[in-house]
């Protein structure tokens, strides 16, 4: 599986990234921005979390605090 990086979301704005971040942390059903597949956690069982997800369809995991630090690198405030 491959990381995503915030350049591959193709998303225009610093609030589309964070709603996007933050549907992810509150475990709301969310479609992969890649493809439209709903993404499921990548951890599951006793190592479950909501920081890591991923795409069955496209293989990517979306690394939440990744994604986050490269928002704050390339869109601060």
């Amino acid at each position: 599986m491959e990381r995503v990086r915030l350049a591959e979301l193709k998303m225009n704005s610093r609030s589309e990234v964070l709603r996007f971040l933050k549907r992810l942390w509150s475990e709301e059903k969310c479609p992969c921005p890649l493809c439209g597949n709903e993404l499921e956690p990548l951890h599951k069982g006793a190592k479950k979390d909501n920081c890591d997800w991923q795409c069955r369809t496209c293989d990517k995991t979306f690394k939440t605090i990744h994604l986050l630090d490269e928002l704050n690198e390339q869109m601060p405030d």
